[in-house]
C-alpha cells in the first residue's frame, strides 16, 4: 500500500476537521496532512500526492477547469467535495481527471477509503451477487449454440494474433489490446500493470523461445505478452496494482537469472525490468503509459 501526503486545499474548518478525521481512519496510506487555506500558496508548491480540493477553494473560478490545469502540472490523486449529489458530480469529476466527487459534509469513514485505496476508488465496493444458474438449462443452451461449430474457429484466430513458435502475441495486437485496456483503466479506475524485460547486444532464435517460455510461465489467461521491439518482451497485465506488478517483475526476473542465458557472443545475458502502472493522471495515452517501460517506441512504432 503506498503511503502519500494529503493535501486539503480548503479555508472551511469543517472540511479540514472531517480530512484529518479521514487521514487517521485512512491510517498508513497517508503520511500526512497539509492545509492549503489560499489559493495564492498554489504558486510553485509541490503537490504530488493526495488532494482534496473543496469548491469555495477557488471561487468564482471554475473548480473544472482548476482540476485540469492542476492536474498537468501535479502528479496526484484528487478528489473534488461537492455540496450537491455526488453520485451526478461524480461524472464530470472523473472527466476532468479527478478520482470522485465526495458529497459534503464530508463522510470521513467515506473519504477514508477513497483516501486508502492504490487509486483513488473505494475499496468495500462489490457487485450485486449474480443469480443462481439452471446448470442443466445452461448446459442444453451451449450444446444448441455450439452444435455445428467449426473446432478450428479459436486456432484461426490464435495463429492470427500470436508468433506460432514463441506463443506471445504479435505487436499489433498487443498494442490493440494496450490501448482498449488503457482506456477502461482510465474510465473505471481498474488497475493495470505493464512490464518490460530488456537487454541489450544480440541473442539467438534458442534464447529468444527460452525467454519467452519463462515469461509465459508467469502469466495468467488475462495477461498480454508480446515481443514489442527488437530487445524487449512486454507484458501487460490487467487488474493488477503496483506491487503485484512488481512481483511479477520479480519473478520473472528470478527465473531468467536461474537459466544463465548467453548472447550470441557467449556472454552473459544481462536482464533488466521496467514497470508502470495505470491509472495515472499524468498519463495521457497509451502511448505516454508505454513509454514509461520503452522509452524510445520509433522501432516500435514502425512495426505498427
Amino acid at each position: 500500500m503506498p503511503t502519500r501526503p494529503l493535501f486539503v486545499l480548503s479555508a472551511n474548518a469543517e472540511v479540514i476537521a472531517a480530512c484529518h478525521a479521514a487521514a487517521k481512519i485512512a491510517g498508513n496510506a497517508v503520511s500526512e496532512v497539509n492545509v492549503c487555506d489560499d489559493s495564492s500558496k498554489l504558486q510553485g508548491g509541490n503537490f504530488d500526492g493526495l488532494v482534496v480540493v473543496d469548491p469555495t477553494f477557488m471561487a468564482p473560478l471554475s473548480i473544472h477547469e482548476f482540476t485540469l490545469n492542476f492536474l498537468r502540472e501535479h502528479r496526484a490523486l484528487l478528489f473534488l467535495l461537492t455540496p450537491g449529489d455526488a453520485h451526478h458530480a461524480d461524472g464530470l469529476a472523473r472527466f476532468v481527471g479527478a478520482q470522485a466527487a465526495i458529497a459534503m459534509p464530508v463522510d470521513a469513514a467515506n473519504l477514508a477509503e477513497h483516501l486508502a485505496s492504490p487509486f483513488g476508488a473505494p475499496t468495500s465496493f462489490r457487485p450485486d451477487p449474480l443469480p443462481v444458474a439452471d446448470t442443466e438449462a445452461l448446459s442444453e443452451s451451449l450444446g444448441a449454440i455450439l452444435k455445428g461449430r467449426e473446432p478450428q474457429t479459436r486456432e484461426r484466430f490464435l495463429e492470427a494474433v500470436a508468433d506460432s513458435e514463441t506463443g506471445l502475441y504479435t505487436p499489433e495486437f498487443w498494442h490493440h489490446r494496450l490501448e482498449e485496456e488503457f482506456k477502461r483503466s482510465a474510465r473505471f479506475r481498474f488497475p493495470l500493470g505493464l512490464v518490460a524485460f530488456s537487454w541489450e547486444g544480440e541473442i539467438s532464435q534458442d534464447v529468444l523461445l527460452e525467454l519467452a517460455g519463462l515469461l509465459l510461465l508467469d502469466t495468467r489467461d488475462v495477461d498480454v505478452a508480446a515481443h514489442v521491439v527488437d530487445h524487449s518482451l512486454i507484458a501487460m497485465l490487467p487488474h493488477t496494482g503496483p506491487e503485484g506488478t512488481r512481483m511479477f517483475a520479480q519473478r520473472v526476473m528470478k527465473s531468467i537469472a536461474e537459466h544463465n542465458l548467453i548472447d550470441l557472443l557467449g556472454e552473459s545475458l544481462e536482464m533488466v525490468s521496467a514497470t508502470a502502472v495505470a491509472p495515472d493522471s499524468s498519463l495521457a495515452s497509451a502511448t505516454a503509459f508505454l513509454a514509461q517501460v520503452l522509452p524510445n517506441q520509433d522501432s516500435f512504432e514502425l512495426e505498427l
